[in-house]
């Protein structure tokens, strides 16, 4: 999704809750507006096979016997399973770990976790999503996918009642014209996000019967996990807490607009620094949430290591996203007219999938600019160790250039969305923009602030923890 278009789609979802009484959009006695704008821009921005059934390659047998396996599964789990009270519940995916000496960690809880068990405080780490078999640290996390499966058919949601929803006509409308293909269903798409949200809803029910803490905290609250897991807990009055895990600009659909909080978005946001507070303050229309500034607690962790990447030229870091292309062919071309002066590390993104990766690589190949050396330095280091050994970090709107700045490197912005976004990094002069996918542009950049650093203060996570625990 190009900026122009992000920017139209934002502003409409914003203006059309403003001018509709979306508070009174009820699907099983649950205020759903969050779910739907989130998803739906979710859904769009992600293109048309977002819409599609995972399943549609297996015949209706085979994908019977499938389901059967799995709920004869994870009936088995949860009968083996067991969970105990804590006094703080930590839920994610498994997409926020990266490994380190050898072991997997969760990037933004496990800096909490050992605080809070300096304090001998009491925590679970619960996390959803397919996970290879690893080493992780302290070997504190427990994966709850199956639990999905459990009331997978055991969770049955009433027909909505539509002509209760003042103005969804035109929300379909909306959505359904800017599909390319009009065949898919945006009311069906809409049935399929709640049911999965309300399975998940039932799984947190009970796991919460069963570890009944005080205080939650979640990554990336919009997913539908999380929005389960937001139900539950706020109809029991526990305090939900999200972690800023990348920007949270106005172009963000998560972190903007909302008239109220819909008594199912988190009641308070931890966020990396007082611009990012600021500015969340700004985007969203009620007051009801609290904010904390806590830093970003994998940088804390590991802000006495190091990892020298010994390069004998200045080294520039390319943190990839998920999105077409992967890499601009300006790009491309400024990396071959400059292979020779600086060493490029290109960082994958979690969601880029295999196809597309090696494809990529391929495609270097080809070109005679991949490097299998600065290749796994790139994607077996630590981001925030790369960041601060990095001359100069460059990205499209990744919330890496939020993470760049909190440890003092200089970042190019390639696109007007990351402009936008990070406008205070820009007033800062801690980044730049006004690339204009323009090589020439790019490669002056470059010339023009290689090797800038500047010097940051750290949040204590510490005195952090102290204030939300």
């Amino acid at each position: 999704m190009d900026f122009k278009v992000r920017q139209e789609v934002i502003s409409f979802l914003n203006d059309f809750e403003a001018k509709h009484p979306t508070e009174q959009w009820l699907a099983e006695g649950v205020k759903v507006w969050p779910i739907l704008k989130t998803s739906l821009f979710l859904r769009l921005a992600w293109g048309d096979k977002g819409f599609h059934k995972q399943n549609f390659d297996r015949s209706e047998l085979v994908d019977s016997v499938y389901r059967t396996a799995k709920r004869i599964r994870s009936s088995s789990w949860l009968k083996g399973v067991e969970l105990k009270s804590a006094n703080y519940l930590f839920f994610s995916g498994v997409n926020f770990r990266e490994k380190f000496n050898g072991e997997s960690f969760n990037k933004f809880y496990d800096p909490i976790g050992d605080e809070l068990e300096g304090k001998g405080k009491k925590f679970i780490f619960l996390e959803y999503g397919s996970t290879a078999q690893e080493n992780t640290y302290k070997n504190r996390v427990k994966n709850i996918q199956l639990i999905y499966h459990y009331f997978e058919n055991r969770v049955k949601i009433a027909e909505i009642d539509y002509s209760k929803w003042n103005g969804i006509v035109e929300l379909i409308s909306f959505f359904q014209s800017r599909l390319s293909c009009s065949s898919l269903s945006v009311y069906e798409k809409i049935r399929d996000t709640l049911r999965k949200v309300f399975i998940w809803k039932a799984s947190f029910d009970w796991i919460l019967d069963q570890t009944k803490p005080q205080k939650i905290f979640l990554l990336s609250y919009y997913n539908f996990p999380c929005f389960g897991l937001l139900i539950a807990a706020r109809r029991r009055g526990i305090a939900c807490v999200d972690i800023q895990h990348g920007p949270q600009g106005v172009l963000h659909v998560a972190y903007s607009g909302f008239k109220e909080d819909y008594a199912i978005l988190p009641t308070s946001f931890w966020l990396w620094d007082s611009k990012s507070e600021e500015q969340l303050k700004d985007n969203l229309n009620f007051s009801t949430f609290q904010t904390t500034v806590g830093g970003n607690p994998w940088h804390y962790f590991l802000m006495n290591k190091s990892n020298e990447l010994n390069q004998k030229k200045p080294s520039i870091l390319f943190t990839l996203q998920p999105v077409n292309p992967i890499i601009d062919e300006y790009v491309i071309d400024t990396i071959l007219r400059t292979k020779d002066e600086y060493a490029w590390l290109i960082r994958l993104h979690p969601r880029i999938d295999t196809t597309s990766k090696g494809g990529l690589i391929e495609k270097l190949k080809i070109l005679g600019i991949f490097d299998k050396g600065l290749w796994d330095l790139a994607n077996e280091t630590p981001l925030p160790l790369l960041l601060k050994e990095v001359d100069l970090h460059i990205s499209k709107f990744s919330g890496c250039i939020s993470e760049a700045a909190d440890i003092g490197t200089f970042s190019i912005i390639l696109e007007h969305v990351g402009e936008i976004t990070f406008k205070h990094l820009l007033k800062e002069q801690i980044a730049i923009g006004g690339i204009d996918f323009n090589s020439e542009n790019l490669l002056s950049a470059i010339h023009a602030n290689i090797g800038k650093k500047k010097a940051v203060d750290s949040v204590d996570l510490e005195l952090v923890v102290d204030q939300l625990c």
